[in-house]
């Protein structure tokens, strides 16, 4: 009698094959192991009883980025087995085992290209089972060599015998290469006739020309693992001056890349989580707490975006004496995507760097960098490099769901076997060029698990002008199944229930945002639900609505959102005592727009009343980035240090603003500092919604509260809301595997159309 086990999780490319075989031969376990399209499969000779003590053994002390999800084992026949092997890939006709995501270099590839008499010195490309490119160079499923962009690179003998030795820590690493047989860098300058022309200078000499080239406060474009950063030294102001222009990015922070967590602590505020944020596999960029100021990095902000070095350029660059502290952003002008193929960046980057360091090694895929804020359950602010596209959820069915995602913030969702993978962070939808890629992703997605799009139900936002609804008519008209639209603010709160595992409570669900598509066909953002995702959520309240004066124009200026929110004449004119500093001219046009009330739209959007709010407090000007009042306005928040909070009346389902927005203008009239003002507001903003919640789920019988939307990354906010909630002995469910913008919203709409199947609501089948 023999068994065999199956495991499912993050257990290929991770050296789980290789550590499963020296465990079972260390043990004495006769079988074998291989990769199969659902994850690991591991044949034993032993009954079934044996072998759940000895999967006990087999699971001991995993590889760093290995992680196991689920364990079965059945009786299998013996196959009368003497030793232990790992055996080829099982292949099968689809497949639901968990794509690897792109891994931070580790310690011992990092020594490897310091140290001089290792053959790796200098290579860039130097990676192992701990670490190195997955996502970003697959091309199918399994993630074998052959399914990778380095498939057209023949390992040498000495590659070759690491990659097929089960005790080295390179067997069956795909991206495997040195010197002599892996891709390598090249330095691209100024061509004498235009464009950029490849010097002669290639693999660690290119790194050290373009590490000069930093410290002589030139722009350097540098080929990461999903695309391209634009780099400078970030103590040079001049330098940063020339790449916000080349850019057209404004006031939008920077982030910057270090060396390690010593020059980390020096320029931001280290703790526990931000130490381990900062360290781990999937290496994101963190923000930090200032404590050192580099002039027009972060303008502004208290915060700064750090990310240590992950990958073998990098480190190579600071070994090549390149500055300690490099902005390092996305190589792109702003809204557009980042560059991430070769012909594409050398156009795309002439006039915008004076080199571009060049790998051979191909990106399947564009990948942002992931950002987290390390505070609450919910660190994420972006969910990209090292951390998509891994399960984010599960599902107690295996229908074939896709969801299209909102055109904000797109990210692509697909339910598989009952694991939901959500694609990374894809941009802005209005751009065709990240259309392109949304559109490619859902084709790269459903190929890799073999699904074809004929058998998915196809799930996309309410909002009949995003593209992204657009996008699932054209599915539903080539594949004869007509797509299933649900409205934004339901999926904001069905992805944090199923993120948390809690499919089955009933709950209140409060989603607060900027921009939803609502039920009635007005502009939603401050909505209150009840319910469960079987029965359906139910709208139950909302903030007060108001207008948005020029529509979408409204969300760059925050006076026009406060000309939309502000219902009191008197208070209005008081906006032009010269305390408020508004330009004249500015708002006496908006004066008009309050009076005219043409082009405007009804909205209850949260998201615009932190903007009035900002207005009212001081942001005069035009935001150039999106959150950008909202975020200042927190920030002003965070320097108070007294204050109550404003009233915001809770009354038949609504929550009133008008006497906050009042009171908020009496008091800089009073001269009344705009940090307390910000702090006031978050106060009583916070106890409304908590007052409302809980009346809610009195009325419900709810057994916890869902907080989501992009109103939600304001840690103050949040953190009052939370300890509101929970004090009145209410459970707090939130995001954790995504961001709570929108970049979650695809998950969500997969989560809906499958309970819409399960349920067989509105006759939806497969």
């Amino acid at each position: 009698m023999a068994s065999v086990v199956r495991i499912t999780g993050a257990v290929q490319g991770v050296g789980f094959r290789p550590h499963v075989f020296r465990q079972a031969r260390t043990a004495g376990y006769r079988g074998w192991v291989a990769n199969s399209p659902e994850g690991v499969l591991i044949h034993l000779e032993l009954d079934p009883e044996e072998a759940k003590a000895a999967v006990a053994v087999l699971l001991e002390q995993l590889p760093r980025s290995a992680r196991v999800e689920t364990v079965s084992i059945t009786k299998a026949g013996s196959e009368r087995l003497e030793g232990f092997e790992i055996r080829p890939s099982l292949l099968g006709a689809s497949a639901s085992a968990e794509i690897l995501c792109d891994l931070a270099m580790c310690a011992a590839c990092r020594e490897e290209i310091l140290d001089p008499g290792n053959r790796r010195y200098g290579y860039a490309y130097t990676s192992c089972t701990d670490c190195g490119p997955r996502y970003s160079v697959m091309t199918s499923l399994p993630y074998d060599r052959g399914n990778t962009t380095l498939a057209s690179w023949p390992m040498c003998l000495e590659c070759e015998a690491e990659y097929t030795n089960p005790l080295d820590r390179r067997f069956h690493a795909e991206p495997i290469g040195c010197p002599s047989c892996g891709p390598t860098f090249w330095l691209y300058l100024p061509g004498k006739k235009g464009g950029f022309a490849r010097s002669r200078e290639s693999g660690l000499l290119a790194i050290k020309g373009a590490a000069e080239l930093l410290n002589e406060g030139e722009v350097v474009a540098v080929k990461g693992i999903g695309g391209y950063h634009l780099a400078c030294n970030a103590a040079d102001s001049l330098a940063i001056e020339r790449l916000r222009e080349a850019k057209y990015r404004k006031e939008k922070p920077f982030a910057v890349m270090v060396p390690d967590l010593e020059t980390a602590a020096a320029i931001g505020h280290l703790g526990e989580r931000e130490v381990a944020l900062l360290s781990s596999p999937s290496a994101p960029i963190v923000l930090l707490r200032k404590r050192l100021e580099f002039a027009g990095v972060a303008p502004g902000s208290p915060y700064i975006g750090v990310m240590l070095a992950y990958t073998g350029v990098h480190h190579l660059l600071f070994e090549s004496n390149a500055p300690r502290v490099v902005v390092m952003t996305s190589g792109n002008r702003s809204s557009e995507p980042i560059a991430f193929e070769d012909g594409d960046a050398l156009g795309r980057f002439e006039g915008m760097a004076s080199a571009v360091l060049c790998g051979e090694r191909p990106i399947a895929r564009r990948l942002d960098d992931s950002l987290a804020y390390p505070f609450g359950r919910a660190p994420l602010l972006r969910r990209s490099r090292g951390l998509a596209p891994a399960f984010s959820a599960d599902l107690p069915w295996s229908y074939p769901v896709l969801g299209c995602g909102a055109d904000l913030k797109g990210t692509v969702a697909l339910a598989v076997a009952g694991k939901v993978a959500t694609s990374q962070y894809l941009g802005d939808l209005g751009f065709e060029e990240t259309r392109v890629a949304h559109r490619r992703t859902v084709t790269e997605l459903a190929g890799m698990y073999g699904i074809g799009l004929d058998s998915c139900l196809v799930c996309s936002d309410l909002h009949p002008d995003y593209y992204t609804h657009r996008y699932a008519e054209e599915l539903g008209e080539l594949t004869g199944r007509a797509p299933l639209f649900f409205q934004h603010h339901r999926a904001h709160i069905a992805s944090a229930l199923a993120e948390s595992a809690s499919l089955n409570l009933r709950v209140v669900g409060i989603a607060m945002d900027g921009t939803g598509y609502g039920d009635d066909g007005t502009i939603w953002g401050g909505e209150f639900f009840t319910g469960c995702l079987e029965d359906g959520l139910v709208a139950a309240g909302s903030l007060e609505q108001g207008l948005l004066l020029g529509g979408d124009a409204a969300a760059r200026r925050p006076l026009q959102a406060l000309g939309g929110y502000l219902a009191s004449d008197e208070c209005w004119e008081m906006l032009a005592d010269r305390k408020f500093a508004f330009d004249r001219q500015v708002l006496g046009a908006v004066d008009s727009m309050r009076t005219e009330r043409g082009f405007s739209t009804p909205a209850s959007s949260c998201g615009r009343l932190f903007d009035a709010m900002a207005a009212i407090c001081g942001f005069v000007g035009v935001a150039s980035f999106e959150g950008q009042a909202a975020t200042w306005l927190e920030s002003l928040a965070e320097l108070a240090s007294g204050g109550g909070g404003y009233d915001f009346p809770v009354e038949s389902g609504l929550i009133g603003y008008q006497l906050a927005l009042e009171r908020a203008i009496v008091d800089r009239m009073a001269g009344v500092d705009p940090e307390t003002i910000s702090l006031k507001f978050h106060r009583g903003l916070a106890r409304a919604v908590v007052e409302m919640t809980v009346a809610l789920a009195k009325v419900a019988d709810a057994e916890a509260a869902v907080l989501s939307g992009g109103v939600f990354q304001n840690r103050l906010l949040l953190e009052l809301v939370e300890e509101g909630l929970t004090g009145a002995g209410l459970p707090v469910i939130t995001n954790t595997r995504h961001s709570c913008n929108d970049e979650n919203i695809a998950l969500g709409q997969v989560v809906l159309g499958a309970f819409e199947l399960a349920t067989g609501r509105h006759g939806v089948d497969l």
